[in-house]
């Protein structure tokens, strides 16, 4: 066998030269991404470190990689990066050495993912950043969430991201994931196996003997190619086994290969490696050599440096040890005999102070099914579950589901194990595993778990079925649990579809049962069925169990919360909205219903757009639609998107704008559902109706008008989705008066019963349209005012505005110039402040036709400065450092820089102090 030697780097420099290319645009501002995927051994990891070798002076590394014994411990890749920023890991995540247990477990997403962000951008302050993960295909799914969302969020940053997996389109990895590594912007390089000249280059670096060519075209046909294969045989057999006429030993046999090299170490080092191929790709020193029974580590640990088996991790305290290349720890622990293999294990387990690792250890020692061991880690998953440590809970529940010794006990907690993966926003694999589910004997608990992925994938009718199947096969032995569950889903499902009296029907059904554990969606279900069906004072009654305040640690505390934010905005009590939408959102993402929390984020999208705060508004729909898309909550996407168009088109972000409401309108049918096309088109109409488009307006809105449409679904609740005042404000610009007085008449109507202002100003703005269409110019003003009256009832809002807009032109062309004036004005100052520029220059035309000329200040900020600039600008003269802004946008400190930087060219300044001014004068 031929003494091993540092192999060079052979061949790629194509795929280094574009990867040094995509560098150079990161280091500029552009931050990209690079994939990098190929079979096992292929060479990705050596092009990747070839790559950092170069640059290492130049940029600042931060390396991380999955680990297949790992995938289960939450936050485990993130906590590997935090490491590496300095003062951020023992600051941001103390309790990330508790794994599951504890707190990065019980964050969602989004916090961690916040917190990352934050520290990265502190970190790209001197040099560019490389970001660097490697097998991220073995990487634990809260990481991929929180790195996804992170990701997505690197506007301007110095940032490099390089992936390396074995196959980009694994469907373990988030949808949002895919969806950046099929971006323009992401450079992906699919690495094949060698050719004959790089061979025999290694050849010639491995020694002795130098092989001929046709022995070198027998290797490269043998494997591939393969780097890592080629080498382990080159190293392994003499020229005359390579060369001969015999068969060639299989790549596969890589394990027998290094099984050999490990055998030729000393005692103590053979041991320390097999005990470190049982701790993970890198473990500490001292952790391994107790695992291993192994009296001199340092020694063991310079042979197995020698023979290539383990490299020393990064100095430091502890001494880290580590292996060169996953291959070669799998082949190293599957070369374990099985019983030494479980005694390690048992051994580590009592060595590790982290549960779930420990049981994890205790999983894999495990010669069969073991009854207590499963009972443990049921207990393990519900005590997660108690916590909302969704991705935490299923791991625990699939082993235990392995392990249990009793099919009746295997097929309850992989059943329960596959809801957690769907609380845990894991859509992909819980999907993964629905032909396992439907292999399970039938019964109540499996049709549950089927209709709520079902519903969480957007086959609503198959969600109804394996529901309703659910209540109709229960028996004796079905617990409360499962039906209360199945009749929360349920719910959901009826309220998607806007069926008032069927959401009531399931809510009152699973009300009617014990209550349970964790938060449940029934209490809002029942109060949002009741505000449908017309019903809001006995909504507003099945919630008074819930404090006015926080905290809303318990269910008791939370249940109902989103509901009566939603009750509120419908009913015009738009900061009270606000207040309960956003403590919603914020408590069901630390621990709740996630779908909840997206539930809460859109509609406190539409209560700030309505109130006429749009820089949050847009802050929160954008989050709303990447959480959606990131968590893949596919019944939410329609409205997120839908809300966030309504801000953008009112901007006059139209290209924007459009986007989104067609992102809605696609969700809407793969749905099937009224209620989100409606959402969908309104959004649609909403670009028509800034654009001044009326019979595009119409042409979206009219199908809603149909009987079987009108007389079913909730989107005629007044205060839900505002289709018929825009149609009616359409068909009264065209002269359409008797078909805009057959949509408006009901919808005045059902606002004045339910005494709701800001829907009875809408409608009072519209019937002034209608009447002064029909040249009725006292019954017209007569209108205008009494909807200026129902908005004083309550906080300033858009709905104002564009009253004050209405009511001004009506006036400019009675002939009442100066009072028209005083109208306009006043919906100039919101238009201006809300940076609606089509409706700014809507009325400066109305102001010009007054007399009153409408020249905008110098320092006006609002023609030049983005959406995103306007948001950073206002937050800074709120006095918030870069820092505090960038998390309060979820943005880098770097991207906040360059918005304020941009603002500051803009505008002519060159401080805060100058922004202050400007914002001040134009308020």
């Amino acid at each position: 066998m031929r003494q091993t030697s540092e192999a060079p780097f052979l061949g790629r420099h194509e795929e280094l030269a574009r990867m040094g290319t995509w560098l150079d645009r990161a280091a500029d501002g552009e931050p990209r991404i690079v994939v990098v995927d190929g079979t096992a051994g292929i060479g990705k990891t050596s092009l990747i470190r070839r790559f950092l070798a170069g640059r290492a002076r130049d940029c600042r590394m931060l390396t991380a990689s999955g680990e297949e014994l790992e995938r289960d411990l939450a936050y485990g890749l993130i906590t590997q990066l935090m490491g590496h920023l300095p003062g951020a890991a023992g600051a941001v995540l103390p309790e990330a050495a508790d794994g599951a247990a504890s707190g990065p477990a019980v964050q969602d997403p989004v916090s961690v993912g916040a917190v990352f962000l934050d520290a990265l951008g502190r970190f790209q302050d001197r040099k560019p950043v490389v970001l660097v993960i490697d097998d991220i295909h073995w990487a634990d799914t809260p990481s991929l969430h929180a790195l996804t969302f992170v990701l997505r969020r690197l506007r301007v940053d110095r940032v490099l991201t390089v992936l390396a997996t074995r196959d980009s389109a694994d469907p373990r990895l988030p949808q949002g994931l895919h969806r950046l590594v099929q971006d323009e912007t992401t450079l992906r390089l699919t690495l094949e196996g060698l050719g004959v000249p790089e061979l025999m280059a290694l050849n010639a670096a491995l020694g002795p003997a130098s092989l001929p060519r046709r022995t070198m075209v027998r290797l490269r046909d043998h494997t591939l190619g393969n780097p890592l294969h080629v080498k382990a045989l080159l190293q392994q057999f003499p020229a005359d086994v390579l060369g001969g006429r015999a068969v060639l030993p299989a790549p596969r046999r890589y394990e027998r290969i290094i099984a050999e090299r490990l055998t030729a170490c000393a005692p103590g080092t053979r041991r320390l490696v097999q005990a470190a191929s049982v701790l993970g790709m890198s473990s500490p020193l001292h952790l391994a050599a107790e695992v291993g029974a192994v009296a001199e580590p340092l020694t063991a640990l310079t042979g197995a440096m020698t023979c290539e088996l383990l490299e020393e991790g990064p100095i430091g305290t502890p001494p880290q040890v580590a292996f060169p290349h996953p291959l070669l720890r799998a082949a190293v622990y599957r070369g374990l005999e099985p019983a030494e293999r479980s005694h390690l294990h048992r051994v580590a387990a009592g060595l590790t102070v982290d549960p779930w690792i420990a049981l994890q250890h205790r999983v894999h020692a495990a010669a069969r099914p073991d009854g207590q061991l499963a009972d443990d880690l049921a207990e393990f998953a519900s005590q997660q579950s108690a916590k909302g440590a969704w991705s935490a809970a299923a791991s625990a529940s699939m082993a235990a589901a392995r392990l249990a010794a009793e099919p009746g006990r295997q097929a309850r907690w992989l059943l329960q194990g596959v809801e957690y993966l769907l609380l845990a926003g894991d859509v992909s694999q819980a999907a993964e595993l629905e032909r396992t589910v439907r292999g399970l004997a039938p019964d109540a608990e499996q049709h549950y778990v089927l209709g709520h992925l079902a519903l969480t994938t957007g086959r609503l009718d198959e969600a109804r079925r394996e529901l309703a199947t659910c209540w109709d096969t229960c028996d004796a032995t079905t617990g409360p649990e499962t039906l209360r569950k199945a009749a929360e889903q349920m719910a959901w499902l009826c309220l998607i579809q806007g069926d008032a009296p069927r959401i009531i029907h399931w809510a009152e059904r699973g009300l009617a049962l014990p209550p349970g554990e964790r938060s449940s969606f029934l209490r809002d279900s029942l109060a949002i069925g009741l505000a449908l069906s017309g019903d809001y004072e006995q909504g507003m009654r099945s919630l008074a169990h819930l404090p006015d305040t926080g905290p809303r640690d318990t269910p008791q505390q939370l249940d109902g919360l989103l509901a009566r934010g939603m009750l509120r905005l419908w009913n015009g009590q738009l900061h009270e909205a606000r207040k309960d939408l956003k403590e919603a959102f914020d408590a069901h993402r630390r621990g709740g219903l996630p779908y909840a929390a997206l539930v809460a984020l859109g509609f406190l999208t539409d209560a700030a757009y309505r109130a006429g705060q749009w820089d949050e508004a847009i802050a929160h729909g954008t989050h709303a639609v990447s959480l959606a898309e990131d968590t893949d909550q596919i019944s939410i996407l329609a409205v997120v998107h839908a809300v966030t168009a309504y801000l953008l088109a009112g901007r006059g972000d139209f290209r924007a704008a459009e986007a989104h409401a067609e992102s809605a309108a696609e969700h809407a049918r793969v749905l099937s559902d009224v209620n989100d096309s409606a959402f969908a088109a309104t959004a649609r109409a909403l670009v028509h109706a800034a654009r001044g488009e009326h019979e595009n307006v119409i042409e979206q809105l009219s199908p809603f008008l149909r009987p079987e449409i009108v007389h079913r679904y909730g989107i005629e609740e007044p205060g839900l989705v505002a289709w018929r005042p825009l149609l009616c404000e359409a068909l009264a610009r065209t002269g359409r008066t008797e078909e805009a007085q057959a949509v408006l008449a009901p919808y005045e109507r059902r606002a004045a019963e339910r005494n709701r202002p800001l829907e009875q100003a809408a409608a009072a703005r519209c019937r002034g349209l209608l009447e002064e269409a029909r040249g009725h110019a006292e019954a017209a003003g007569q209108a205008f005012r009494d909807g200026l009256r129902h908005c004083a009832q309550g906080d300033g809002c858009w709905e104002e505005a564009l009253l004050h807009l209405a009511y001004g032109t009506f006036l400019r062309r009675s002939g009442r110039r100066r009072s028209a004036a005083a109208e306009l004005e006043a919906a100039h100052r919101t238009f201006r402040r809300l940076r609606a520029t089509p409706y700014l220059e809507r009325c400066d035309r109305e102001l010009t036709a007054c007399g009153h000329v409408t020249v905008r200040p110098r320092t006006t900020w609002h023609p030049v400065l983005t959406a995103q600039e306007l948001t950073v600008a206002r937050l800074a003269v709120q006095g918030m450092t870069n820092q505090q802004i960038a998390r309060e946008l979820v943005l880098s400190v770097k991207t906040i820089e360059y918005h304020l930087s941009n603002s500051y060219s803009k505008l002519g300044i060159s401080s805060r102090m100058g922004l202050i001014d400007k914002l001040a004068r134009d308020a």
